[in-house]
């Protein structure tokens, strides 16, 4: 999705995120021989020079000289694995590759090295059933590569397989004990996993060998509680920062993000928030506010009940978890998703892939407003069938989304799905956005660029949902995170009868379960409920100024009050 609320790829840090992108500086190649082959084609010197700039950062300028490449061998395999490769991990820009993906198969349609693209690029486009049919072929025909393996633990990740990913991380390490990038995934699935002292040591053991490996710092320092006396943390500040002051750009953006972090860890709350608004200048996005408001009017405006008839599926085995990030639902999801009829498809791109498949683009309101009217019955069966099949987890009467942006797609789901349950999740406004704006989120969320952005992002959100809940067929329950902080079983029963269900005890040993959380909260949901972590937004407040001003309409009583709903935009 455009500008705001995608579900979204791995940020530069390599955080461990339900994403379907690989880190830019983790595979070098996935493509066997790629150099030798360039070697006999005298073309070390252009390619190695144009990943020289795709590393400093200059994507643009690299992306011109993939093209330039691409145009003078349109059918050269090493070029077009270059350049699928740089679209997957440095520009970002995932859909361009799909044309060249297309050449490769038909050039070399049984090389492992082409599926192993194959399955990279198709996950990073959010196709995760192509992806694994690729992912598997690559494994056919290669069993023992270990980048083959790595792409495939990769694609096993994005789809929750974590059992199924450390086997092909630990197969790729037996033949590559060296295989650092299946190290530092192993790392990955260790977080998503909630072995977080087991990742953490190995973490500090890859950085042994390569201490300015920001990849790695980055995920210690997600998967970290820091203390300021941190060696990794000292070294990021003292050696690592200065270093990157020289270069600028995003590497200076990320490595200050991470100092943010670990400052808000050990309680240098100004010190924090101060260094997350520098990496936010060192590296400034662009939200069109008028473009998303418009595209908030352009569905309240034009979508109403007597849109919803007789089509699409009657299942109810569906259920969204919808709402705005950091806003709790994680906990949410792992309390549920400990039910023994519960099962959930985490964060899963199929609807906003299903979406993107009538042809509507990204946040274009009058695309969203003529599918919705227009899709006639079969085509919504058809879709709904796709989705089943793509999130149903095996033996569970009721599957958890919990991709929170689907929000902006409600109108859509509810032509699916006309009966499938939303549950709603809030927390309260200012927590809420001060907590996206100190997260290392990834570039798509431009909205928390700067605090005024975010709170008018915030006020779209609540306007569409308000608009939801009364038009949509569907049953909406909204869930407080407050409330679920200050009693976790009542909220718990109260949510696993809106679904339809007994209650089951296991829902409160949620932190010891088996359910994996691939999100920012893959810690802190582990960790036992403190009300300290509401009203978080006080620790800031002399910041807050442009955050409250968009914001006052819900808090007609005063920000020491409770918020309201009351104040829609």
């Amino acid at each position: 999705m455009a500008p705001g609320f995608a579900n979204l790829p791995i940020a530069q840090a390599g955080l461990p995120k339900a994403s379907i992108c690989l880190n830019n500086a983790i595979i070098r190649s996935t493509a066997a021989g790629a150099h030798i082959l360039a070697n006999k084609l005298n073309k070390v010197a252009t390619l190695g020079h144009a990943m020289a700039l795709a590393k400093a950062g200059r994507t643009a300028d690299a992306g011109q000289m993939y093209e330039q490449l691409l145009a003078q061998k349109p059918q050269n395999i090493v070029v077009l694995s270059a350049v699928i490769s740089f679209h997957n991990r440095y520009s970002m820009r995932f859909r361009r590759a799909l044309p060249m993906l297309q050449l490769l198969l038909k050039l070399r349609p049984k090389a492992a090295s082409s599926h192993a693209l194959a399955a990279e690029t198709m996950c990073n486009c959010a196709r995760l059933a192509s992806a694994s049919q690729h992912a598997q072929t690559a494994l056919a025909l290669a069993p023992d590569d270990p980048d083959v393996l790595f792409i495939a633990a990769h694609v096993a990740m994005a789809q929750r397989e974590y059992d199924t990913a450390l086997g092909h991380l630990t197969h790729a390490l037996e033949i590559r004990p060296g295989h650092r990038q299946s190290m530092l995934q192993s790392a990955r699935a260790l977080v998503a996993t909630g072995e977080l002292a087991t990742a953490q040591s190995l973490c500090r053991d890859l950085l042994q060998a390569n201490p300015d490996d920001m990849n790695v710092i980055g995920l210690y320092i997600h998967a970290t509680r820091i203390k300021s006396d941190d060696p990794i943390f000292v070294y990021l500040r003292d050696v690592i920062l200065p270093a990157t002051e020289k270069i600028g750009g995003m590497h200076l953006s990320n490595v200050v993000k991470q100092l943010a972090k670990a400052s808000n860890d050990f309680g240098d709350y100004d010190g924090a928030f101060n260094l997350f608004a520098r990496a936010k200048a060192v590296l400034p996005m662009q939200y069109d506010a008028k473009h998303y408001a418009n595209f908030v009017s352009t569905q309240c405006t034009n979508i109403s009940r007597a849109d919803y008839f007789a089509r699409g599926s009657q299942s109810d085995a569906p259920v969204l978890i919808v709402g705005m990030p950091r806003s709790g639902s994680t906990l949410l999801e792992q309390v549920l998703a400990s039910h023994g009829q519960i099962g959930s498809a985490g964060e899963s791109p199929s609807l906003n892939v299903i979406v993107q498949d009538t042809k509507a683009r990204s946040h274009n309101g009058e695309d969203l407003v003529r599918a919705i009217k227009q899709i006639p019955d079969g085509a919504a069966q058809k879709m709904a069938a796709r989705y089943l099949a793509e999130t149903a987890q095996t033996g569970a009467l009721r599957t958890l989304d919990k991709s929170l942006h689907n929000f902006e797609l409600l109108g859509f789901f509810a032509v699916l799905f006309p009966r499938a349950r939303i549950i709603h999740m809030r927390r309260d406004p200012l927590d809420t956005c001060v907590s996206c704006y100190m997260q290392n989120l990834s570039a798509w969320h431009k909205y928390t660029q700067d605090l005024d952005s975010l709170g008018h992002a915030y006020m779209q959100y609540d306007r569409l949902m308000a608009h939801w809940e009364k038009v949509l067929p569907n049953p909406i329950l909204q869930v407080n995170y407050e409330d679920v902080v200050r009693d976790i079983e009542t909220q718990g029963r109260r949510a696993v009868d809106f679904l339809g269900l007994d209650w089951d005890p296991a829902c409160l040993e949620y932190q010891t379960s088996k359910n994996r959380v691939q999100t920012l909260s893959a810690g802190q949901v582990r960790e036992p409920l403190y009300t300290s972590s509401m009203r978080r937004w006080q620790r800031y407040d002399a910041h807050l100024a442009p955050l409250k001003a968009q914001l006052k309409p819900l808090y007609p009583d005063g920000f020491d009050a409770p918020a309201s709903r009351s104040g829609r935009v």
